[in-house]
């Protein structure tokens, strides 16, 4: 199993629009094949940062649903530049699921 861990910095004032466009996003796309879950978590030190973490049967399946479903514009331009996503492997979970 893999993860795709994405931090970014969101405009100021722009979080509860990005969270908004975000759930939308990840309900119309939750059926994906290969894709075990998502969650968005933003951090508590900086209201305008956060993570988005999803969590994939293996890469393929994450890069067909990339090549095929690309983040909408509206989501993207709540973002100030800055964001960095990795693609991990999963060596341990305790969330029920993610075995």
């Amino acid at each position: 199993m893999i993860a795709r861990v994405t931090w970014g910095k969101i405009k100021p004032g722009k979080w509860d629009e990005f969270e908004r466009l975000w759930n939308g996003y990840a309900s119309e796309n939750a059926g994906s094949p290969g894709m075990r879950g998502r969650i968005l978590l933003r951090d508590q030190g900086n209201a305008d940062a956060g993570y988005g973490v999803s969590f994939w049967d293996d890469s393929a399946a994450f890069e067909t649903f990339r090549a095929t479903m690309p983040a909408p514009p509206a989501m993207q331009d709540c973002f100030v530049g800055q964001y960095v996503t990795t693609v991990t492997t999963v060596s341990g979970a305790t969330l029920p699921g993610l075995t």
